[in-house]
């Protein structure tokens, strides 16, 4: 009976706490899906299993995830009982170097401080001795010549060490200064070196020992993003238009991407997977408002002027190299083909994703009246199978940075209208010529001739094709009459006055257009807006 309950206290640990087996987990991030909002971070691991139970602690993880999101994967032989998570708090290792060479240097001033302590101790003891024995008087009485002699002597002795214990008592001092000021910056240290982190706790039943075993720890993050950019490049007008897919990329998780597997999706997990519900459509009016007095490029009345004009070989058509892109129901993922090495510095990484030429066509368009200068516009259609994304971009043409555009598909037309900027190729003026101007009274009223003229000169070496847009005003009193005499054959819109001239200029032609009309009001009445 001794012998069985020495048997059960020996073996009792064992067998009440053997399934409480903890081994600590170093797992490593190997995929990242980042999309627009948020991540997906994909880490792996091997670890020993021996039969039974074993509670695995998968350490340094960030904080930042959601712990609703956590997700642990294993071989079919291993059965996942149960997965916690919780708060901790690791060490940087990349500062604890720094905290050991301070907590040396501690350890060598406070050795310096003791030894000052001792030495100072030594002289406060020689002080002592030095008192006691100051006593001159002797057997045959006090002789003078031994008197100066012993004033000598005591006078150099006790100088000497009291200068003394005052450098002790000064070296002191500055140990005592840098040790405390070392050990602020020590607990600084100490401190900044607390990381907070997660630890996800999985436990595991196997049937039987395995000597590695495989495990896959997947979890969400906000604190991450990438954003669509481009480049539109232009070599020449008779050449398509370049685009350069690319994405910056922000890491602001905590924790550093070291050489993984990055995805870039377009989905964004924040919006939810709730259809949504629609409600009555209830049908209102209100009056129309006419705004067609701006100036505006519109691509759809000009498409036969587009389609007839062959002058320009500016129709291009589209082609695109495509590496590691896969189109999904409800979103589109770009699989990156190298491994990347992002850190969680918040800092933008840009990557380059795909490269299209664009089929399309070019025109220059010029407002004269409100800019100097000649727009080249690009008209795009098939854009809606290269999966593009609300974005900036930069404008090369001819090898010259000339700006930036925005490019934004979320438009229902089947064409994208994109600028490529300023082009100083194309020259335009516009001259008020006074000389054919004129200003005089007819009855009850006065009339204005108003002339101007317009000059576009190509400087390119190939043919463009230009819209130029200017205006006639219009009345806004039946007081007011305005009587269009010369508009160069330009295509006249009456109720904005808008006039819009399609030209095509070959190399180095320059165009001449006209713009003449009268004005008549009463004579009495001062005019506004012309």
């Amino acid at each position: 009976m001794k012998k069985l309950i020495f048997f059960l206290l020996i073996y009792s640990p064992a067998l009440l706490f053997g399934q409480d087996r903890f081994t600590e987990v170093s797992s490593d991030i190997e995929e990242v899906q980042l999309f627009l909002q948020g991540a997906q971070v994909t880490r792996k691991a091997t670890s020993p299993l021996k039969d039974g139970i074993t509670r695995l602690v998968f350490t340094g993880i960030t904080n930042q995830l959601d712990p609703n999101s956590i997700r642990v994967s294993a071989r079919k032989q291993v059965v996942i009982l149960s997965v916690t998570s919780s708060n901790t708090i690791q060490s940087n290792p990349k500062k604890a170097p720094i905290i050991r060479m301070i907590e040396d240097s501690l350890t060598l001033l406070n050795y310096q401080l003791e030894q000052e302590k001792n030495t100072r101790f030594v002289l406060e003891q020689q002080e002592s001795l030095l008192l006691l024995n100051k006593q001159l008087k002797g057997d045959k009485g006090l002789v003078l010549i031994d008197l100066e002699d012993a004033l000598i002597i005591y006078q150099k002795n006790l100088t000497q060490i009291k200068q003394a214990q005052l450098d002790s008592r000064v070296k002191e001092l500055r140990l005592t200064d840098r040790i405390r000021r070392m050990n602020a910056q020590l607990q600084e240290f100490r401190l900044s070196n607390q990381v907070p982190s997660y630890e996800v706790v999985v436990t595991v039943s196997t049937p039987t020992a395995s000597m590695m075993e495989s495990f896959e720890l997947s979890y969400f993050v906000n604190n991450a993003t990438w954003v669509p950019n481009y480049d539109l490049r232009v070599a020449d007008l008779n050449k398509p238009v370049k685009l350069h897919y690319k994405a910056d990329i922000y890491n602001n998780t905590g924790e550093n991407w070291d050489n993984v597997k990055m995805i870039l999706s377009s989905g964004n997990p924040n919006l939810g997977g709730v259809p949504p519900a629609l409600t009555s459509q209830v049908l209102g009016l209100q009056e129309r408002q006419d705004n067609s007095n701006g100036y505006t490029y519109d691509f759809d009345n000009d498409k036969k002027f587009l389609s007839n004009n062959s002058v320009l070989d500016g129709v291009f058509e589209s082609t695109q190299t495509v590496q590691g892109f896969d189109q999904k129901n409800t979103s589109f993922e770009f699989v990156i083909p190298t491994r990347l090495k992002v850190a969680a510095n918040n800092q933008a990484q840009n990557v380059d994703l795909l490269q299209f030429d664009l089929k399309g066509s070019y025109q220059y368009f010029a407002v004269p009246k409100m800019d100097k200068d000649a727009f080249l516009l690009t008209r795009v259609t098939g854009w809606e199978s290269l999966n593009l994304l609300i974005g900036d971009a930069n404008i090369y043409f001819e090898g010259t940075f000339l700006g930036k555009t925005h490019i934004d598909p979320t438009t229902t037309s089947d064409t994208l209208s994109v600028s490529l900027g300023r082009d100083k190729g194309v020259v335009i003026e516009r001259n008020k010529l006074k000389e054919f101007c004129s200003s005089n009274f007819s009855g009850s009223k006065k009339k204005e001739v108003i002339v101007y003229e317009i000059l576009v000169k190509n400087n390119k070496k190939e043919a463009v094709q230009v819209q130029i847009q200017d205006q006639i005003p219009v009345a806004s009193n039946k007081d007011i009459s305005v009587e269009v005499t010369n508009i160069s054959g330009a295509r006249f819109i009456e109720n904005s006055g808008k006039l819009i001239w399609d030209k095509t200029l070959a190399p180095g032609e320059t165009l001449k257009l006209r713009i003449e009309y009268e004005v008549k009001y009463p004579k009495d009445k001062i005019l506004n807006g012309l």
